[in-house]
């Protein structure tokens, strides 16, 4: 079989960093927990943040479409109020196309997976955008771990 076309560089962040992806806000870091392999991106910390922590990746999306698939890990020991992951695609402009994860804030959540059709957007130049928002309150830090990004 064909190896999967997947426009999604270093999805896997086995490079130890963030190379092809655009880092902006508050912490965007490598961590050595992944889901697959040996490293997953972390944003946020366990220690406070403020404000949002965001890697976002430019692609075009394949001919025949496909599906996003990704993992994220969330630690979030506050409520969805204040503190949340969200996972979008854009527009190249940053108008919002649509939510592949609503905003969320689990306690722990473990590795949760997944998947977005991206059938609606062939051809078409998209940005993959993942935010992990955290207030800043001292005893509820939250951050999340994000791995494996491809398109299948």
């Amino acid at each position: 079989a064909a190896a999967a076309c997947t426009p999604v560089t270093n999805g896997g962040f086995e490079t130890g960093d963030l190379r092809a992806w655009t880092t902006t806000g508050a912490s965007e870091t490598i961590s050595s927990t992944p889901h697959t392999g040996n490293y997953s991106a972390q944003l946020g910390l366990s220690t406070p943040t403020n404000g949002d922590s965001t890697v976002k990746q430019t692609i075009t999306v394949p001919s025949t479409g496909g599906t996003l698939s990704l993992w994220y890990s969330i630690t979030c020991p506050d409520t969805v109020q204040y503190d949340w992951f969200t996972a979008s695609l854009q527009t190249p402009l940053s108008a919002t196309l649509a939510t592949v994860v609503a905003k969320t804030c689990v306690g722990s959540s473990g590795w949760v997976h997944v998947t977005y059709g991206l059938g609606s957007y062939t051809s078409q130049t998209i940005v993959v955008v993942l935010t992990s928002h955290d207030d800043n309150y001292g005893s509820d830090p939250t951050y999340t771990l994000v791995d494996d990004v491809s398109i299948q």
